[in-house]
């Protein structure tokens, strides 16, 4: 019973680290996906420093490559704001029919489920000009 106890312990300090650890990567990965799309200029942002690293870009290649990708990220806005509307009524309608399908406890549960995870499926605003 006494060498049964420190394994017991050890055990449950295993799985108290295990259960942090996973609670914690999934409110950081939401945390930071969220972030990301609210601000897509840290996309670009990210891509660029990565592409500078990884391609070993020149000096003289680097303001070309940010160009490149400042101007494909505003085509990429405009492309986004002429079809918005059309995304978000497909969405709609989609949420509509599932939402007819269901019981009324189910549509409860429905309308909490997209509560808690409607701000992925949102199309968000563009950031900046």
């Amino acid at each position: 019973m006494k060498r049964f106890k420190p394994w017991l312990v050890l055990m449950l300090v295993f799985a108290a680290g295990m259960v942090v650890g996973i609670v914690g990567t999934r409110i950081g990965v939401r945390l930071y996906l969220l972030r990301m799309l609210r601000n897509p200029v840290l996309v670009r942002e990210r891509i660029e420093r990565d592409l500078v690293k990884r391609l070993q870009l020149t000096p003289e290649q680097q303001p070309k490559v940010h160009q490149i990708l400042v101007d494909s990220q505003g085509r990429i806005r405009d492309l986004r704001r002429e079809f918005q509307p059309q995304f978000a009524a497909i969405l709609k309608d989609a949420q509509d029919q599932i939402d007819a399908q269901l019981t009324p406890e189910q549509r409860l549960r429905f309308e909490k489920y997209r509560e808690r995870n409607g701000r992925f499926l949102q199309q968000q605003q563009p950031a900046g000009p």
